[in-house]
């Protein structure tokens, strides 16, 4: 199975609580630029998601859910798989032309959810613009990202103008980017299916608009990365009347016991929040990564290194998806 489809297994885990714990609603807002001179973007697709499920991945095969996006733009199936996953997902309407922005919400994005990103590059037979599973940033946090051009090898490359079906040769021409210097009468790029997604080489095109061997003006589309940027700020919680961090105390009295080489355990006493409620979670990381967010007071972790120092780190979480200070504390396994 490939990637995206992969996450359904690890789905029902999250579902039971197997994979992480209670999950805090937040809010961020998207915008995603078209930094090219004189490609497209079709309607974007945005979501954010547990951390087991892939969009695409960057040398690995493309699902058809992809394929249907960088073939054709339709992120129809895409938005299917995302549903089924319990991912949040915004969509855009409309193409993006150059320079253009389009901003997009995702609502009620589980804490430990990463974001992925994806829309087609026109004209090309198979081309995408794309974010594979970045982190999101904290309450009130913004960062900014840049994509280069994908492709995600389920095409060969001819640049004819085609029905964009997939499965089916060619790219689809609607008018504004017939307008942009399009032809017709290509007599077609020789090259193959490469079955792997990987940076797009960028177009040949020709300047010959009604012959050659490119339906695609070179002059007009060609690009050089990164093609988009992609700016995610983090509003908040999407109920309530929101916080920020001073309003949620530390954890108290976070300490660690070791088990063996291998395991250990840490614990903390609970958090408040402003208005003197227990915290909803907590978030615990281990040398700087998110572990997980969880419901529970304490913490145990197997399958770890012997002899070696662990910086365990635990916020408080309240019920608007605001992020207390970190409590920091170091572990260190048994030796063999």
């Amino acid at each position: 199975m490939k990637n995206l489809q992969l996450s359904l297994v690890a789905s029902a885990l999250l579902a039971t609580g197997a994979l992480a714990g209670t999950a805090v609603a937040s809010e961020f807002e998207i915008s995603i630029t078209n930094i090219t001179t004189g490609m497209h973007f079709t309607p974007v697709i945005a979501a954010a998601h547990g951390p087991s499920a892939r969009m695409f991945e960057l040398g690995g095969e493309s699902s058809a859910e992809l394929q249907s996006i960088a073939e054709g733009g339709d992120t129809g199936p895409m938005n299917i798989l995302l549903d089924s996953i319990g991912a949040s997902i915004a969509n855009g309407a409309g193409l993006v032309a150059p320079g253009q922005t389009v901003t997009l919400n995702l609502e009620g994005v589980s804490a430990g959810d990463v974001f992925s990103l994806t829309t087609m590059l026109l004209p090309t037979n198979d081309g995408f613009v794309g974010i594979d599973s970045a982190t999101l940033p904290g309450p009130g946090e913004s960062i900014t990202l840049f994509s280069p051009g994908y492709d995600s090898g389920t095409e060969a490359n001819d640049e004819l103008v085609g029905s964009g079906a997939p499965g089916v040769a060619g790219f689809p021409a609607p008018p504004p980017v017939v307008a942009t210097g399009t032809g017709t009468g290509g007599q077609g790029v020789s090259t193959s299916v490469e079955g792997y997604i990987h940076i797009h080489r960028g177009v040949l095109g020709d300047l010959d608009p009604t012959g050659g061997v490119s339906d695609i003006n070179s002059a007009e589309h060609r690009w050089l990365n990164p093609a988009a940027r992609i700016v995610i700020t983090n509003t908040g919680a999407d109920t309530g009347t929101g916080g920020s961090q001073a309003d949620v105390s530390a954890v108290g009295n976070l300490s660690g016991a070791v088990y063996s080489s291998s395991a250990v355990e840490i614990f903390w006493t609970p958090a408040t929040t402003g208005a003197g409620d227990a915290a909803t979670a907590y978030e615990v990381s281990r040398d700087g990564s998110v572990v997980g967010t969880f419901d529970a007071l304490s913490f145990f972790e197997q399958g770890l290194t012997a002899d070696t120092n662990f910086d365990y780190s635990v916020s408080a979480i309240d019920a608007n998806g605001v992020v207390g200070e970190a409590t920091s504390v170091r572990v260190t396994t048994n030796a063999q």
